[in-house]
């Protein structure tokens, strides 16, 4: 089992898991061009996508899982919240409920709720014996979240802004208050937190992802975060920053933690920036 963050943030957001022959996208929130570009880049192409899953219903999430429907066939499923919130149109989407699992191939899927301004959900997948947790625009991770992502050994989580750059920053006042609302988006803080309750269960690799442009950067994140799993004594985890438009070099779920310092280095040569800890 093994996964790709193809891309993430608020111009678009997709990642791509799979199983054996079995494949499937966590949300598809870029055009169909830019999603076959995206895999491409991976060396995956559309027909290897089997179902999308729709975590919200907002446009970065979903704009792109019409044409897969339409063209490609592929299945689309979601939460009864999620699918209500599409814009109406001819995508035709399974509802499932939350907490009840389903099966995408070799994959046994599962939706979880989420605090968000909108009917959001993270979600759990299981296959050959390995899970993978994801949980992106939230405000908070309680012990609900928490206890669905705990026993994940690869994790995509929030680390949407640093507190004292969002506080400082240019937005409105009433937006900043949105954003770290509980019904808003998790602070590197937020995501430490989670990171260092994941740790003691098994979690080897996570990805944070929805960074802010603008009260974000890779290097604030992952250094913000993996500090602290290093001060918990889960140096070994290793952490990662999911950016736009890049997607991630391929995660191999349960690929043993390092106890060594690392780099991180996004494959093609025009990402140009190194995200790691420094």
């Amino acid at each position: 089992m093994r996964l790709s963050v193809l891309s993430s943030g608020s111009s678009g957001n997709a990642t791509f898991i799979e199983c054996g022959q079995s494949g499937l996208l966590v949300d598809a929130g870029l055009s169909r061009k830019r999603l076959e570009k995206l895999l491409a880049r991976v060396g995956k192409t559309v027909g290897d996508v089997d179902a999308v899953l729709l975590t919200h219903g907002h446009s970065d999430h979903t704009c792109g899982a019409l044409a897969l429907s339409r063209d490609c066939n592929v299945q689309i499923f979601a939460a009864p919240g999620v699918r209500e919130g599409l814009k109406p149109g001819p995508l035709a989407v399974t509802s499932i409920e939350a907490e009840e699992p389903f099966e995408v191939g070799k994959m046994a899927v599962t939706f979880f709720e989420v605090p968000h301004d909108s009917p959001t959900y993270g979600v759990r997948i299981t296959g050959d014996g390995r899970n993978v947790a994801l949980a992106t625009d939230l405000g908070e991770a309680g012990s609900g979240v928490v206890g669905w992502m705990r026993g994940a050994e690869a994790a995509v989580l929030e680390a949407n802004h640093d507190p004292e750059w969002l506080a400082g920053g240019p937005y409105s006042a009433q937006l900043k208050r949105r954003i770290s609302s509980p019904n808003g988006h998790l602070s590197n803080r937020q995501a430490s937190e989670v990171a260092t309750s994941l740790a003691p269960h098994g979690l080897k690799d996570l990805v944070l992802a929805h960074l802010s442009k603008t009260n974000n950067s890779p290097a604030r994140a992952c250094g913000t975060v993996h500090g602290a799993l290093r001060e918990a004594g889960y140096g070994g985890v290793r952490v990662r920053a999911a950016i736009a438009n890049h997607p991630t070099p391929w995660i191999e779920v349960g690929a043993p933690a390092e106890a060594a310092e690392y780099t991180y280095r996004y494959a093609r040569g025009d990402a140009g920036r190194l995200f790691g800890i420094e």
